[in-house]
């Protein structure tokens, strides 16, 4: 049944309305008519289907009404927590009400709201009725960037805003876990490691600099940054010893308390798991920490009712529980590296302790670090795109450190804060802070090993061929996985490749071919820190392991040139040398070279045109399966003179849409010289120019062009293969939940 239960889910959750999911459950009906043992699983599946589908509904799916779009509204809300204080105030609210409506008592609707008035500073707990601008929340989507839109679908993130009048602002007493976030931010906050201490403690990893961030993962020890099921055993162990020694303490003082005939095992555990509860608790309930208490749990009641149950079986209760009660929590990374982990180590513990060689304490550490990093590594890379080396040497040192040092000395400084503030009990905190800065400073260069990003598909397979290894049964099927494993590497790679990425109201393009890549323009910066270059382009450059050997920035306008700065600190401008001279804001130099199976042609501008639009560099891609014409903001007058100086030689398949599809760009006579199958339109979705305009989709329109919009479509690729291209729509890849979530 719990098989059947999480076949399921997966299939519901991450298939649901595909050709998988319905051909998974006709083959299971079908499964079912000629072997009745497989009507358990099929029902499960089904029941599987219907918790998935009563969780979206209740907890993850708001209808509102639409007029939200037309004007402002008013809601009630509550601030959850505050994001960034002024000049850039940003804060996550909690709805109440929206313009008279109440959101029921089992919803949480949050909203991201700015704020440019200073005359009210909101504080986590704030309650508030506010007229406000809103819109359903909806953000850039790139394959190798962060999922916003999954990190809102996880927490349940509705909608973004502007907050334009505040009508009542009201201070409210805060709930249990922001009165113990507020207090611990006090009792930190002068530690040179508070970073750690308060994560360590809540779960929240929002004091953590990005750069240390980096740093602590590359080491290996990025499981410090959540609150995993190693933080769970140790707290469970901590107060499994301190109950028994509250009960030899009674002992002690009471002489007449007499505890024959009772088992202390059932307080000690109960004791240990009611305070590990309250823990994870306070720290929101983390999915790798929920698994952890769950494990603790049943091998607690197994233990007592005396019963034998499998690793396979645990393991399986345990994850049926945590899907039952969220079955979306299957989108957390941190349950896929939590359920890896711990397997691992306890199949080398069970190992070792039938083998003489690896009785020894310290040789059972180290192969349960080294068993951890290969088990690992395919996550690492899917993930972080990385494994750590040092990780098997750090953590040999910092699990102990955590067990009988760290979180002890965490303990200390919370009990007593009042007594004594500030204080670094036995120098605890300045002599980590040494270790971590000793190590960061001159080991960091060496604890990474760099590598691709694996496609989650390969990671399945490669976790399917090594659990079928440790079972005698499945190992006569492990063909079947290896030869879908094996032909994965077989499928044809496309010649050359473009990439338009999904920047809101600019432009990016990556060109690739046998791993050499050309980049198109930069995309925007915002803020003067949000970078879309740093943001989008690089970690796609990483993810794949391409090298960076020629860039163009057609134009200086800030929505094509904003990365600069992260360009400079990325290669020191060396991939502008051969059409920039190193010189970024300069005229693109005209000429033809070749990058793997792909020709780039630089053919505008022939002369200054006294505007920058106009002077955009114009680049001509060509190569086996088709052609790409990138215009960047070239407008009428720019493309009379490119339709008389070049006329039929303009012609290709795909034509970036000049000037994000503005109506004084896309003249008739360039079309209809170009004539391009397709337009990439590379603009914003909540454009502030109602972009792209009428006129120019009539004029696409009108001659058969196909216009597919990053807006709608998120980052687009069109693979060429030797006798013609694929186009990829990532939105298309989107799950069936987030679509609806949205509304998009």
């Amino acid at each position: 049944m719990c098989w059947g239960f999480l076949y399921g889910c997966v299939q519901a959750v991450f298939y649901f309305n595909t050709w998988q999911f319905y051909s998974s459950l006709i083959f299971l009906i079908v499964l079912c008519c000629y072997f009745k043992p497989i009507l358990n699983l099929l029902l499960a599946f089904i029941f599987a289907i219907f918790v998935v589908t009563i969780h979206f509904s209740l907890f993850y799916s708001y209808q509102f009404e639409n007029t939200i779009d037309n004007g402002p509204a008013e809601i009630t809300a509550k601030v959850a927590k505050v994001i960034s204080n002024p000049p850039n105030s940003l804060s996550l609210i909690e709805i109440h009400e929206l313009d008279g409506k109440s959101v029921p008592f089992y919803q949480t609707v949050h909203a991201q709201l700015s704020k440019d008035d200073d005359q009210y500073i909101f504080e986590t707990g704030d309650l508030l009725v506010l007229k406000v601008k809103l819109r359903k929340f909806r953000s850039r989507m790139n394959r190798h960037s962060f999922d916003v839109e999954k990190y809102a679908f996880r927490n349940k993130l509705h909608f973004k805003g502007k907050v334009i009048e505040v009508i009542k602002h009201e201070k409210s007493s805060l709930e249990l876990r922001q009165s113990y976030k507020q207090e611990l931010v006090k009792v930190f906050e002068n530690k040179n490691l508070g970073w750690l201490y308060y994560g360590l403690s809540t779960g929240d990893k929002s004091k953590v600099l990005a750069e240390t961030k980096n740093q602590v993962i590359q080491l290996g020890i990025g499981h410090i940054l959540a609150i995993s099921g190693m933080h769970v055993g140790i707290v469970f162990l901590l107060c499994f010893s301190l109950a028994k020694i509250i009960v030899w303490f009674l002992l002690k003082i009471k002489a007449n308390i007499t505890l024959q005939g009772l088992n202390l095992n059932y307080f000690y555990c109960a004791f240990s798991l009611f305070i590990a509860f309250i823990y994870i608790y306070l720290c929101e309930f983390p999915v790798s920490a929920l698994r952890a208490w769950f494990m603790a749990a049943i091998y607690s009641l197994i233990y007592f009712l005396h019963k034998k149950v499998s690793l396979p079986q645990t393991l399986t209760y345990t994850l049926s529980a945590i899907l039952l009660i969220d079955p979306f929590s299957i989108l957390d990374p941190g349950l896929f590296l939590s359920f890896v982990g711990f397997t691992t180590v306890v199949l080398v513990l069970k190992w070792t302790a039938s083998n003489r060689l690896l009785s020894n304490s310290f040789l059972r550490l180290c192969l349960i670090q080294l068993s951890l990093m290969i088990t690992l590594a395919p996550l690492s890379l899917m993930y972080f795109q990385g494994v750590s080396i040092a990780g098997l040497v750090v953590n040999l040192v910092l699990i102990p450190l955590l067990s009988f040092v760290i979180f002890p000395y965490l303990i200390a400084c919370i009990l007593l804060a009042g007594l004594f503030p500030n204080t670094d009990f036995l120098y605890v905190d300045d002599l980590l802070f040494f270790a971590f800065q000793y190590v960061t400073q001159n080991y960091l260069d060496v604890a990474w090993l760099a590598g691709p990003q694996l496609p989650s598909i390969l990671v399945v397979l490669i976790y399917f061929c090594i659990a079928m290894l440790f079972s005698s049964f499945l190992r006569r099927f492990l063909l079947i996985p290896t030869i879908t494993l094996a032909s994965y590497f077989l499928v044809p790679r496309p010649l050359w490749q473009v990439d338009f990425f999904d920047v809101g109201h600019g432009t990016s393009v990556l060109v690739t071919s046998d791993k050499q890549a050309f980049l198109y323009d930069l995309g925007a910066k915002y803020f003067n820190y949000y970078s879309l270059f740093e943001r989008v382009v690089l970690p796609e450059i990483k993810a794949r392991d391409l090298n960076l050997k020629y860039t163009i920035i057609s134009h200086p306008d800030k929505d094509h040139a904003g990365g600069i700065d992260e360009l400079k600190q990325f290669d020191n401008f060396g991939s502008l040398a051969i059409f920039h001279n190193q010189q970024p804001f300069s005229f693109c130099q005209l000429k033809s070279i070749s990058l793997g199976n792909v020709s780039i042609e630089t053919i505008w501008p022939i002369d200054d045109m006294q505007s920058d639009n106009n002077n955009s560099c114009v680049v001509k891609l060509q190569g086996k399966g088709g052609s790409v014409l990138l215009t960047g903001d070239v407008e009428i007058d720019a493309e009379q003179r490119l339709v008389h100086e070049y006329d039929e030689l303009l012609h290709s398949d795909i034509l970036l849409v000049p000037h994000h599809g503005s109506k004084t760009s896309s003249s008739s006579s360039f079309l209809e010289a170009v004539k391009p199958t397709y337009g990439i339109v590379s603009r914003n979705y909540y454009s502030a120019w109602s972009l792209p305009h009428s006129e120019v989709i009539d004029r696409y329109a009108s001659r058969q062009i196909k216009l597919i919009d990053t807006a709608l479509s998120g980052q687009i690729t069109i693979e060429f293969y030797q006798d013609g291209y694929h186009i990829k729509r990532l939105r298309e890849e989107n799950l069936f939940w987030l679509k609806h979530h949205t509304g998009f």
